[in-house]
């Protein structure tokens, strides 16, 4: 058993013995649901270390550190000239990932020895457009960060042992025994993979994915909205709306909703370099946390997220329009991104690395139809409308577990936002 995963199991035991899943939420004062979150919140940390999100470091110590150089061309002149073997750890103060490579991987003991041979040398790209400037002056194209390049004792970069994401220090030191012998370029591990398996397969996978957030807490409250847009309520009052009026208004909100998520893909592609990355900034992944742990807490019955009765008036009255209901369908879409933010964040993150208009459309195009099916089928069915679940004593313990996952991702996230 792994030191995480002891220390992570260890936490989950003592956070159940305490109770932190037990259905009482309805009988605790305020002080009593606060130490109820932090039991959940124990619970949630367990998991987080136990899958190794939140690394706990072993006692037995760190290795010397790597003694990295900064003056790129001088280092790899001089690896040259000495026959030496070079990594180039290109990275930024805004790139989540290579923060993780840098804390974890680099910092790995075994890693650390693998290297040791190694010129070793990093490039802060904080200012992206600058470091490109100056790695293309040397012939290296980076489009995207964290870039970790091989080197030969000849001086030649083994294009085919490059990283383009973060990598544990296992597979790390995989790469690294690969790194003394030419492996020709494969297009990374994500052009493999869509070159072995093909683009329909990529499509299907997003298509599934927006079906799995349409699942999520986010959603959820903006039914209701979706129901009096489309005019299906599920009532009895006044003729119930026929099925070509039901498929048509929810065929136009959801195509509003799947024109926004394709909109993203092509900006992502044709905005190409570090997009990808670009989206890993603290700001972004601190604020993703700060959504999930609101999220997390409004389960545990703090308060109540929802949209303002105001703005669901107004949007319940629009539906007169086809235009309108399409925008008010790309607006749902949006308003489920607390949600959506890892799913979009991944894809976005493939289209960028690719700079493919066509792929970028076709995923986030899959995606945005797999986000709206529920609410095309909730649109079209009153009968689905009415049999929506209803609140009751089992809903608690759903809560509490959503709560917990929702803290699991919000503890990740924050690490990566403070660059833990």
């Amino acid at each position: 058993m792994t030191w995480n995963l002891a220390w992570g199991l260890g936490l989950v035991v003592v956070a159940l013995a305490l109770g932190a899943l037990r259905a009482d939420l309805g009988t605790l004062s305020r002080a009593g649901r606060a130490w109820k979150a932090v039991r959940v919140l124990l619970l949630a940390l367990g998991l987080a270390v136990a899958l190794n999100l939140v690394p706990i470091p072993h006692p037995a110590g760190e290795a010397p550190p790597l003694s990295w150089r900064t003056d790129v061309e001088n280092a790899l002149a001089e690896a040259r000239a000495q026959g030496r073997m070079a990594i180039l750890d290109a990275g930024a103060e805004w790139c989540a990932a290579c923060k993780e490579l840098e804390h974890r991987t680099f910092q790995d003991p075994a890693v650390v020895e693998a290297l040791r041979d190694f010129v070793t040398i990093r490039i802060d790209m904080t200012d992206f457009d600058a470091g490109q400037r100056r790695l293309e002056a040397l012939g290296i194209e980076v489009s995207s960060l964290p870039y970790v390049a091989f080197f030969l004792p000849d001086g030649r970069r083994n294009p085919g042992v490059t990283l383009r994401d973060y990598e544990a220090p296992s597979a790390f030191l995989r790469r690294v025994s690969q790194a003394g012998t030419w492996q020709e370029e494969g297009g990374g591990p994500v052009a493999r993979w869509l070159a072995e398996k093909g683009i329909l397969w990529a499509m299907l996978l997003a298509f599934l994915a927006g079906i799995g957030v349409s699942l999520t807490p986010c959603v959820y409250p903006m039914i209701p909205v979706t129901l009096g847009v489309l005019g299906a309520r599920g009532t009895t009052e006044g003729p119930s709306p026929s099925p070509g009026y039901r498929v048509g208004r929810a065929a136009v909100f959801v195509l509003g909703m799947v024109i926004t998520y394709a909109t993203l893909g092509v900006v992502s592609a044709l905005l190409g370099k570090g997009f990808g990355s670009w989206i890993q900034h603290p700001v972004v992944t601190l604020a993703m946390a700060t959504l999930f742990a609101a999220l997390a807490l409004s389960y545990l019955g703090f308060f109540s997220l929802d949209l303002p009765e105001g703005i669901k008036a107004r949007l319940g009255a629009r539906r007169g329009g086809l235009l309108g209901l399409a925008l008010v369908g790309g607006t749902t879409g949006l308003l489920a991104a607390p949600c959506a933010g890892p799913v979009v964040v991944g894809i976005l993150a493939v289209v960028s690395a690719t700079q493919s208009v066509g792929l970028g459309f076709a995923l986030m195009l899959a995606f945005g139809t797999g986000l709206g099916l529920l609410f095309f089928v909730l649109g079209v069915s009153s009968v689905l409308v009415a049999r929506r679940p209803r609140s009751g004593p089992w809903m608690e313990r759903i809560e509490l577990g959503l709560a917990t996952g929702l803290l699991v991702v919000a503890l990740y996230y924050g690490r990566l936002g403070l660059g833990l």
